[in-house]
C-alpha cells in the first residue's frame, strides 16, 4: 500500500461512528439534554485549572478555528487526542495490524455475488482493484470508502490541525489510546459483519450513505451534540457494537482524563459522539464530580 493511502485509512480509522440500538436509544435519553456547543470546560473536583474538551469531525470540509478555540489552546498546556498521530511509529505499528491472519482474505469470507457487488462498487467509488485490499482487514475497504463521503477541495481533519497548534506552541501530545487499542475494538466485531454492512453500502449505493453523512454534517455545524446522537441512532451498528465502539471507550478514558487534567490544564479533541448520550464522556465526567459546562 502505498504511503498516501495508509495515511489516509490512519486518519479515517476514528471517524465518528453511527450506532443503533435500544440500549443506546434508552441510555441517550437518560442523561440531561446538553446545550448546543462542541466545545465544554472541565473545572470543580480540586483541579488548579479548567480544561477542555471538543467533539471533533475528524474529516471536514467546514473547517474552522474559532475565537473560542484559540482562546481554550491558550489556556491549556497538553493536548490530548485519540490516538497521538504525532507518533513516528504510528504509521508502521498500523501496517502491522491491518492485514487478517490465516490465510483470511475478503473474497474467502464473501460469496461470488457479493463479493462482486462490492469490488464493482469500490472500484466505482474509489478507483481501485478490491484485489488490493484482499488480505486487509474490512476496516481499511470502510476507512477508504468513507473518506469519499467528504470530498471538497479543503477538506481536513481536526486531529491533524490540533497537532500543528500544539506544536507551535510546543505543547506535549498525548494520546488515550495506541492504534491497537482502536484496531482491537475492530477485531472484536466479526468481519463477516463488517463486510455485511460494506456490501448493504454498496447494494443502496454512495448516495444513500451520502445522505446520512450529510444529515451528520448538518447537526455536527450547529453544534447540536443531541441532534446528531439522535440521527446517528437512526443509522448504524447494534447494542454490541455501541458498547464496543463507544461506550466501553468512554469509560476508559475517564480514569486517564482524571489524571492527566489534574497534572496540568489540558485540552481534550475525541469524536463528537464521545460526548452525549448517557456513557457520554460529559456525563460521565459529572457523575465523577466535575463540572461539564458549554462554551459559546
Amino acid at each position: 500500500m502505498n504511503k498516501k493511502l495508509s495515511l489516509l485509512i490512519l486518519c479515517v480509522l476514528t471517524l465518528f461512528i453511527s450506532c443503533n440500538s435500544n440500549k443506546s436509544v434508552a441510555n441517550s435519553s437518560k442523561s440531561p439534554k446538553l446545550e448546543k456547543s462542541l466545545l465544554w470546560k472541565i473545572s470543580g473536583k480540586g483541579l488548579q485549572k479548567p480544561s477542555y474538551l471538543y467533539g471533533t469531525i475528524h474529516l471536514t470540509c467546514d473547517y474552522n478555528f474559532t475565537d473560542k478555540l484559540k482562546k481554550a489552546f491558550d489556556e491549556t498546556d497538553r493536548l490530548v487526542l485519540e490516538i497521538d498521530m504525532s507518533d513516528p511509529k504510528l504509521q508502521s505499528e498500523m501496517m502491522k495490524l491491518i492485514f487478517m491472519e490465516d490465510g483470511i482474505t475478503i473474497q474467502s469470507l464473501l460469496n461470488e455475488e457479493d463479493y462482486k457487488t462490492l469490488a464493482d462498487f469500490f472500484k466505482e467509488q474509489v478507483g481501485l482493484d478490491l484485489k488490493l485490499f484482499n488480505t486487509m482487514k474490512p476496516l481499511a475497504i470502510t476507512s477508504t470508502i468513507t473518506s469519499k463521503m467528504a470530498v471538497c477541495d479543503n477538506g481536513v481533519a481536526y486531529d491533524m490541525e490540533f497537532m500543528k497548534v500544539a506544536k507551535a506552541q510546543n505543547e506535549k501530545i498525548i494520546g488515550l489510546e495506541t492504534i491497537a487499542d482502536q484496531m482491537k475494538v475492530f477485531d472484536d466485531i466479526p468481519y463477516e459483519d463488517q463486510l455485511k454492512d460494506l456490501v448493504k453500502m454498496a447494494k443502496e449505493g454512495m448516495e444513500e450513505s451520502k445522505k446520512g453523512f450529510d444529515e451528520m454534517t448538518r447537526y455536527y455545524n450547529a453544534e447540536d451534540l443531541d441532534g446528531l446522537l439522535k440521527v446517528t441512532l437512526d443509522q448504524g451498528l447494534e447494542a454490541d457494537f455501541q458498547e464496543n465502539l463507544v461506550d466501553q471507550r468512554n469509560r476508559n478514558w475517564i480514569p486517564l482524563i482524571e489524571k492527566i487534567t489534574a497534572e496540568a490544564p489540558t485540552f481534550i479533541g475525541v469524536g463528537a459522539l464521545h460526548l452525549p448520550g448517557e456513557q457520554g464522556v460529559i456525563n460521565l465526567l459529572r457523575k465523577q464530580g466535575y463540572v461539564v459546562t458549554p462554551v459559546y
